[in-house]
């Protein structure tokens, strides 16, 4: 499977799609119940990291049935899931919530991030700013 470069406005509108619907109602709303540790108090996860990861690889797998898709909370459960990753002929590693701990403290220092990696190389990245809305976006060959 070819990554067409062109697909970076699908992908980014997906970022802001997960965050809309899955990241923002939750921000400074978060119960007690939606925020558990990962290995340590400052590394944590909460519902939107989990939510939103579900929804951006549902979607990805849709568009991209073949491509291999690693996401930082499914990585977590199950390390084994980054094996392959250099030699996929096209892989998508996704951070739900990257500054999980400053969303959850209600600090509006987040983002939604996804880069897309060809046969190991880095040939795409996508940084959404769910509270801004805006992205940082940079392509191999195309500049940011």
């Amino acid at each position: 499977m070819i990554f067409d470069d062109q697909a970076i406005d699908w992908l980014a509108e997906l970022l802001a799609d997960a965050a809309k619907a899955e990241i923002m109602p939750r921000f400074r709303r978060l119960g007690e119940g939606d925020i558990r540790q990962k290995t340590s108090a400052a590394d944590l996860v909460t519902e939107a990291d989990i939510n939103a990861e579900r929804l951006i690889t549902a979607r990805l797998r849709e568009r991209y049935p073949t491509a291999m898709i690693v996401g930082e909370e499914a990585c977590s459960d199950n390390p084994a899931l980054l094996q392959g990753l250099g030699d996929a002929d096209l892989a998508f590693v996704v951070d739900p919530v990257d500054g999980t701990f400053n969303f959850a403290s209600g600090v509006p220092l987040f983002g939604v991030m996804l880069s897309v990696v060809v046969k190991g190389e880095t040939v795409a990245g996508i940084i959404h700013d769910p509270v801004g809305r805006d992205w940082l976006i940079g392509a191999k060959g195309a500049g940011s």
